[in-house]
């Protein structure tokens, strides 16, 4: 970890202090104390004063009896989120929302281990679809195992990790670059939560998929401005939502761009928007637009929830407050697409990303050049940008070719 970890004396002092910044009543905290005085002897009795995941798991299991968060009656439901809420902390230095758990069923000597991973991935803000793939990856990786003898994950080896992904060299590619990636981060938790001697992160093969050239996904002008129109502004959410939107549509921004903008980035002197993007770490300056601006009034005004742990803009609506994360993003942009009842083609992106491709298309075909429009998207290189030509209609016309003039019945010449 990065952070450094916290002994359990101060780590519930702090994360008790971040349930109540983030509007946690006091009686959940206090059915929350009960549980982590328990958890306080338990480690005591096990000699040891840092929490992390794995002493987490076996603790519930060891006092609680829980090694599957499915369907827990709710008095185990919140002992169980008491420890999550600390871990969430010592982890992150916050309290991440509570997700709809949705649990799969691995061989039974690798389900709390491989659950708790996905449980991991949760709270780090991943969303459910992504989830659901790797616990389908995760599936076939525990039925390996399972088939070839092994009952316990510390009996992991190169070879076994070289002979399993050679199983699936029949997938698609985007199939194998995801199981792939999706084992990496499964070994990286592995070696940094301790159930491991060896990050065998090192050994999983790598493929060419990230080096594929890609079409962008963009929507026209007009299925953009029907999500505009689509966005009830009458509640808080709808607020929030359309100032989000018109951020990642007319200027660009990327999620995570949106979810890390505080008070500080907004330039009311001079109408600018001024930030370091988190992708390329390089700062970027943009116009702040006058109906993005009213946008953003708007939501401060009448719909903003106060939060003192936080100094960023857009906020969740219900406790914990606090950030919204970039898989929240996606899941607002594509709630409304479908609301404006805006076609999704199988393949085609739909979240803020597409929104993005989608502000390039437009400025393409408006025959701005590619060194102004990387510059709006904060690209390092119009390399970068020159993506966006695939998409392109009018540009590719431009760089049609007449084809040579051919004549009919014309012998050949003999020389």
């Amino acid at each position: 970890m990065n952070k450094q970890s916290m002994e359990i004396n101060e780590l519930i002092s702090r994360t008790h202090q971040e349930l109540k910044n983030a509007q946690y009543s006091n009686d959940r905290i206090k059915k929350f104390f009960s549980t982590w005085k328990r958890l306080k002897r338990y480690l005591t009795k096990k000699n040891k004063q840092i929490l992390n995941a794995k002493i987490a798991l076996e603790f519930l299991e060891y006092e609680y009896g829980i090694t599957v968060f499915k369907n827990l009656p709710q008095n185990l439901a919140i002992c169980a989120r008491a420890v999550n809420v600390l871990t969430d902390y010592q982890r992150h230095r916050i309290v991440l929302a509570k997700a709809h758990r949705k649990i799969h069923t691995y061989n039974p000597q690798f389900q709390s281990l491989f659950q708790g991973y996905i449980n991991q991935r949760r709270i780090e803000g991943f969303s459910e679809k992504t989830l659901l793939s790797y616990a389908i990856y995760l599936d076939r990786f525990s039925d390996y195992l399972n088939n070839h003898g092994v009952m316990c994950i510390s009996d992991l080896s190169d070879k076994l990790i070289l002979s399993f992904s050679a199983t699936f060299t029949n997938y698609s590619p985007a199939v194998i670059h995801n199981t792939l990636s999706s084992l990496r981060t499964f070994f990286h938790y592995l070696f940094e939560e301790g159930f491991v001697s060896k990050d065998f992160a090192y050994v999983v093969p790598r493929d060419g998929y990230r080096s594929r050239s890609k079409i962008p996904s963009a929507y026209p002008k007009e299925d953009v401005e029907r999500l505009f129109k689509a966005v009830d502004r009458g509640n808080p959410k709808g607020k929030r939502d359309y100032a989000i939107i018109l951020l990642a549509a007319k200027l660009g921004l990327r999620a995570q761009d949106i979810c890390d903008l505080s008070f500080e980035n907004l330039k009311w002197e001079t109408n600018t928007i001024e930030m370091i993007q988190g992708k390329t770490g390089h700062p970027i300056t943009l116009p702040l637009l006058n109906d993005i601006g009213l946008a953003i009034i708007d939501y401060l005004r009448h719909a903003r929830p106060e939060c003192t742990s936080t100094n960023a803009i857009f906020l969740r609506l219900i406790p914990p407050i606090g950030k919204l994360e970039a898989p929240t993003l996606h899941s607002i942009v594509t709630h409304h697409m479908r609301k404006a009842g805006i076609k999704i083609q199988d393949g085609k992106k739909h979240g803020p990303h597409a929104l993005r491709h989608s502000l390039a298309s437009a400025m393409l075909e408006e025959n701005i050049p590619l060194p102004v429009i990387s510059e709006v998207l904060g690209h390092n290189s119009t390399a970068s940008t020159s993506v966006y030509l695939q998409i392109g209609i009018g540009q590719l016309r431009n760089c049609s070719l007449t084809p040579p003039p051919f004549v009919w019945n014309k012998g050949e010449e003999v020389f």
